[in-house]
């Protein structure tokens, strides 16, 4: 799939790529002003042995505004100013007003625990210029622009010396803690390589755990299929209806995808994200991870995006309460294998 992409500059360390299946024009506008976030910076945890983020500029961020006042949509009068100052739009990805890394953040302060500074990049990523739009809703055709967008980005991010991993992801649902109604998500981009996304990338380096997988799954397990890629709840999912996307080849990410696979694996976004919607009549409310390869596990890794939702019931949150938060020790109620059967429309959802 050709695609299209002008890149602006916002002023204040900031961009903004737009994304259209064809050339287009836009008409500009300001737009608004940067907010600073040199002071991000990271400090060790010395009994967990990872680093915390701080940035002390997100707590004034954007929460929950009006339609009317939303950061997102497109800017049609000067008067309103947007993060996205243009006309009309397909996809836009541009750099977070809030910031929780910076590429310019200042010297950390100094403490009695181990510091550094935030470097890193945090970009929003817009699926549509229509406020009440959706992954379930903006379809396959924009789903594969989406997949390709966000593989440019991925493929020039990595250009970036201090970068190690980059993770593309959504968070959907007011239930999840989301602060913009408006379909989107984001990307970060992280100087180091949390533990638990090495380890992952160690098991795909050494094991493969996800090599031939296609042919051996369960079909008890299995959502949709297509020529590219399969859809299914894993056998080890940690959440209420986790459903797992993933090309049959083995790849970094979604910039290693043909035309025809980057349209298969739209196909079954959208058949994901329809059919969560369906479970409870409803938009899910979810996590989207697009799992890539970290830097220096290239060619060692399997691309594939995990949804996760919160729901376990019609009027059931599931909640990462206790256990789950203090050890990471997942708890379960519905097996995937019964996930599935509703998922594919064989059986209801509890209440």
């Amino acid at each position: 799939m050709a695609f299209h992409c002008i890149k602006l500059d916002r002023g204040g360390g900031r961009t903004l790529h737009l994304y259209s299946t064809e050339k287009r024009d836009y008409r500009q506008f300001e737009g608004l002003p940067p907010v600073s976030s040199s002071d991000a910076h990271l400090r060790w945890h010395p009994l967990r042995r990872e680093w915390i983020g701080h940035a002390a500029g997100r707590q004034g961020r954007t929460f929950l505004p009006q339609a009317a006042d939303c950061p997102l949509c497109a800017m049609t009068e000067a008067d309103k100013p947007s993060d996205i100052p243009v006309d009309d739009y397909e996809i836009a990805i541009f750099t977070n007003r809030f910031s929780a890394l910076s590429e310019q953040a200042s010297l950390p302060p100094e403490l009695d625990i181990a510091t550094q500074p935030g470097i890193g990049l945090c970009e929003v990523v817009s699926y549509s210029a229509e406020h009440g739009a959706s992954l379930s809703t903006i379809g396959p055709e924009r789903i594969s622009l989406l997949l390709a967008a966000i593989g440019d980005r991925i493929t020039d991010i990595y250009q970036h010396p201090d970068i190690e991993m980059v993770l593309p992801f959504e968070n959907r649902g007011r239930e999840i803690g989301v602060t913009l109604d408006h379909p989107h998500g984001q990307i970060y981009a992280l100087s180091h390589l949390p533990e638990q996304m090495r380890i992952q990338a160690d098991a795909m380096a050494e094991d493969m755990p996800l090599a031939n997988l296609s042919a051996q799954l369960d079909s008890a397990l299995l959502i949709a299929e297509n020529d590219s890629g399969i859809t299914y709840c894993p056998r080890w999912a940690r959440y209420p209806f986790e459903v797992w996307v993933m090309p049959h080849r083995q790849m970094d990410g979604p910039q290693d995808l043909t035309d025809s696979e980057r349209a298969d694996m739209a196909d079954l976004m959208a058949e994901v994200a329809r059919r969560l919607d369906a479970v409870f009549d409803g938009p899910m409310p979810y996590t989207l991870a697009w799992h890539v390869a970290p830097k220096g596990y290239q060619g060692r890794h399997h691309f594939y995006l995990a949804f996760q939702p919160l729901k376990r019931g019609q009027n059931k949150q599931k909640y990462l309460a206790s256990v789950e938060q203090i050890t990471g020790f997942f708890l379960v109620d519905l097996p995937p294998e019964k996930a599935a059967a509703i998922l594919r429309g064989e059986e209801k959802a509890d209440a």
